[in-house]
């Protein structure tokens, strides 16, 4: 197994060139967790459904969208940080 405590626990929130590698990480760890909710929701919604149980079928499919919202928003952290990636790069082209 990796130890990422390296990486996390490093002191520095920014290592100087712009990239937070913390903070993507983190967002990394989010998108997997609501990923896995999304899904673990999913599947419980499917079952509930084939019981017939029709009310808590729908909160499954409620916290599964709620999941993939949060997936969303995690999602956006690690797109920003490859934008701040590709502007850094840009600018050392320059």
């Amino acid at each position: 197994m990796v130890s990422l405590d390296d990486y996390i626990d490093d002191g520095d929130a920014d290592d100087g060139d712009g990239v937070d590698i913390a903070a993507d990480f983190a967002a990394l760890k989010g998108c997997l967790k609501a990923l896995a909710d999304a899904i673990a929701s999913t599947n419980l919604a499917v079952i509930n459904g084939a019981q017939g149980d029709v009310q808590t079928a729908t909160q499954r499919v409620q916290a599964s969208i709620g999941a993939l919202k949060r997936f969303h928003d995690a999602m956006k952290v690690l797109d920003s940080g490859t934008e701040d990636e590709a502007e850094i790069e840009d600018d050392e082209e320059a």
